[in-house]
This record gives C-alpha cells, structure tokens and sequence, in this order.
C-alpha cells in the first residue's frame, strides 16, 4: 500500500524526468551525424526476399520496385532462374560479382523461336533516406551479354544492350525525369567483363532515388545482363583553395584539396585514396577538362595570351583503391563538382592591329 506522503514526490520527480529526457534527445539529435543510406538487399541476394510485382514476369528483390518502359524481359534472382532454388551450393554456378546470387534481365523467349531475344527496356529502383544537401554516390556493378554467353554467336555490329545506373536527387521514380543523372555504357561482355559504374548527386529532398536498368533495343537472340553489388554512401568532397580573385599576368597556380568523408574510411579493408579531375572555363563559356586522375596539389595555369580574362575552375574528386588487398568489390565513389572559383588576369587586353598598305615611289 503507498501512503499519500509519497505521491507529490511521486509527481514531482516524474515531470524533471521527462524533461531531462527530452533534453538529451534533443541534444543527440543536433549533434548526431546521419549515417550512410541503407539498400535494401543491395546484393540482390535470394535469401533476402524477393517478391511477384504485378504486370511482371519474374520476381523482384526485396525493397526493390520493377518498372517496365519497353517489351515484357523476365526479371528475376539469377540462381532462381537457372536452378528454380535459392541455395548456396557452389556446384550450381551463377554470373555473380559477389555473395551467392545476381539479379538477371533477361529478354522474352530469349531462345525460342521465331522471334527470340525480343527487345526491351526495363529497371529496378529503390528509394534511400538521405539528407538534403549531402552529397551521395553510387557504385554498382553490372555485365551485358548481347548475343548470350558464346562467343561463338556474336551480337552484330551495330546492335548493342545498354547498361544503365542512375540517381534521382529529387525522390522520383520517373526514369524519364529531368532530375535523374543516367550513366550508360553499351559494351558487350567480349569487350568488359563486370563493369564498375559509378554516379554522384547532391540531395535535393529527404528521399534519394537508386535506379538500375537495362535497355536492348534490338532483337537478338541470347540477350540478358546481369546486376549485382550496389552501395550508396556519402560522397567524397573537393574545393578549391586559396585562388585570388585577381592576379597579374597571365597565369596563376591552383591549388585543390578533398575529404573521402565519413562513410568511404569505414568500409571494411579498404584503401582508399583520393583522385581529382579539374575543368576550367573561360567566362560564361563551356567547361573543359584540364586535369584528370591527378592528386591533391596544385597546378600552374596559363591562359591564352588574348581572350577572356576571367576564368573559373572547379575540380570533383572521386575515391579509389588503388593498391591490391583492399575491400571487395573494389567500388569507385566519385563526388560532385566544387563550386566555381573564379580569377580575373589584370593584364591589359591585347591591343587591336591595323596593317596598312604598303606603297613604293
């Protein structure tokens, strides 16, 4: 039994409890950093989940969306297709990058004919927690075999499978948005084996949107690719350091650094380093490459003896292992482009030549 001598107390301390409380949440939550984005089965590994999806022929891993633009492809986990089993038995080979499992595009009657290989355009997406205006990047592994896996049965010249990883700043699922960043490549599994390909983007809402797709638009007998080994993480960053606004002459020394940033240094064995790429432009002009693969450091710039005499230079970073020994899969992070830092040459601008006729008494 509590007798009534305890009850204010009771009261009182529960009150200062629960403000104490608030307060160290809301303390934790100004000074706690968020965390690299979490994928969903980003292996496309069969244990963890896959499920049917309306209007699609396959099955779909877990946490990701199928979306079809073009044909009726099978979509589906690689060993479920080949061995109708999720297992781990390495006698029962599948086209993988890492784990057990892939995730398979392959074209409808793919073998049968009289029209095998039918054209099609399909993806996978899948939406990440993210914070706006942070930087992310994108690395993820995928192979095209136009043609199928022989190369006895050659895809022809002019045909081709794209292979495609995209990011949407903005959260949409619209693959045919403005606001996604594609990156493409269209060589064949004779020309590349697993390719590495990469994308960066800087957060425009709460949502970042990781798209996979494959587009064969050509019939072709054989014609599948496979994705595996997707990671989101935050992006490495770059800037331009210490270049005056204003310089004599005609040339000036640039200089540039860059942070891997919090999530690349974790990943487990790996030997990340920095490179950067620098562009520059001449006034309101096109960029142009300038650098490329170079370490952070500095170099001497010299602007054409006439012309513009205003220029800006940006530089973006990416992240690499490049010693042997490091984290597998052996992802490539790249970042943004910095923001643009402009000098202007105080050189006078060249002076205007008139040539006149020369004439002889």
């Amino acid at each position: 039994m509590i007798s009534c001598g305890i009850m204010p107390r009771m009261k009182t301390v529960r009150p200062l409890i629960l403000a104490v409380a608030l307060a160290l949440i809301a303390i934790g939550s100004v000074s706690a950093a968020p965390g690299a984005p979490v994928l969903v089965n980003p292996g496309f590994e069969c244990d963890d989940g896959y499920h049917p999806q309306a209007g699609i022929r396959g099955l779909i891993p877990n946490g990701w969306t199928a979306q079809l633009l073009a044909g009726d492809p099978d979509l589906v986990s690689t060993r479920m297709r080949f061995y109708y089993v999720c297992d781990h038995d390495p006698a029962n080979f599948v086209e993988r990058l890492e784990g057990y499992d892939s995730f398979i595009f392959a074209a409808q009657d793919i073998e049968t004919p009289p029209e095998p290989g039918k054209p099609f355009d399909a993806l996978i997406y899948q939406q990440v927690a993210v914070t706006p205006g942070v930087a992310y990047s994108l690395s993820g592994w995928m192979v095209s075999l136009c043609g199928g896996s022989s190369a006895a049965n050659p895809c022809p010249p002019d045909y081709y499978m794209a292979k495609m990883i995209g990011l949407d700043p903005t959260g949409g699922t619209n693959p045919l948005a403005g606001s996604v960043a594609w990156v493409e490549d269209r060589r064949n599994f004779t020309e590349t084996r697993w390719l590495n390909m990469q994308q960066a983007a800087r957060a425009q809402s709460s949502t970042l949107t990781v798209f996979a797709r494959v587009r064969s638009p050509y019939r072709w007998h054989g014609n599948h690719a496979f994705a595996d080994a997707f990671s989101v993480v935050r992006a490495p960053s770059a800037q331009i350091i210490g270049l005056p606004t204003t310089q004599p002459g005609r040339q000036v020394a640039v200089r540039w650094q860059g942070d891997l940033g919090p999530d690349i240094p974790a990943i487990p064995n790996g030997k990340y380093s920095l490179l950067f790429d620098m562009q520059y432009r001449a006034g309101g002009g096109a960029w142009a490459d300038w650098l490329i693969g170079q370490p952070a450091g500095s170099a001497t710039f010299q602007a054409p003896a006439c012309g513009s005499a205003t220029y800006a230079f940006r530089v973006r970073p990416r992240a690499e292992q490049l010693v042997s020994g490091g984290a597998w899969p052996n992802h490539r992070y790249p970042g943004v482009w910095s923001d643009p830092a402009t000098v202007t040459f105080t050189q006078a601008a060249c002076a205007s030549r008139v040539y006149l006729p020369y004439a002889s008494r």
